[in-house]
């Protein structure tokens, strides 16, 4: 669980528009669906960098060397950083042990928006 929450924090912009272009096209305008162990959440990305989860997390995100997202939480802005597969398309998953420091595993896919 904390796997997934620090995946989330994870998805932050300034430009992103730019971005979406640069390695984010597969995921924005799309639903991302994190899975690690026994929970998930579903995320969108939009190209003016704003992030969103079904777990109410809000902030944005941005992608340089790694897909970075921040969100605001009681305690003030939470950030954390982890790799991204510009590869994946639509109804293809990833998993990855990056976002945690712990060595967990998710399971990222990409779902066509309804």
């Amino acid at each position: 669980m904390k796997t997934l929450m620090m995946a989330g924090a994870t998805l932050l912009a300034l430009s992103a528009v730019a971005w979406a272009d640069d390695g984010m096209a597969n995921a924005v305008g799309q639903i991302v669906r994190v899975t690690g162990g026994d929970a998930s959440f579903d995320a969108t990305f939009a190209a003016d960098g704003a992030y969103s989860d079904t777990r109410g997390a809000t902030g944005s995100w941005s992608l340089g060397e790694q897909l970075c997202i921040s969100v605001q939480t009681e305690t003030g802005t939470q950030e954390n950083c982890g790799p991204w597969n510009p590869d994946l398309t639509v109804g293809e998953s990833w998993t990855t042990s990056g976002w945690g420091d712990d060595g967990s595993t998710i399971t990222v896919e990409i779902i066509a928006a309804q």
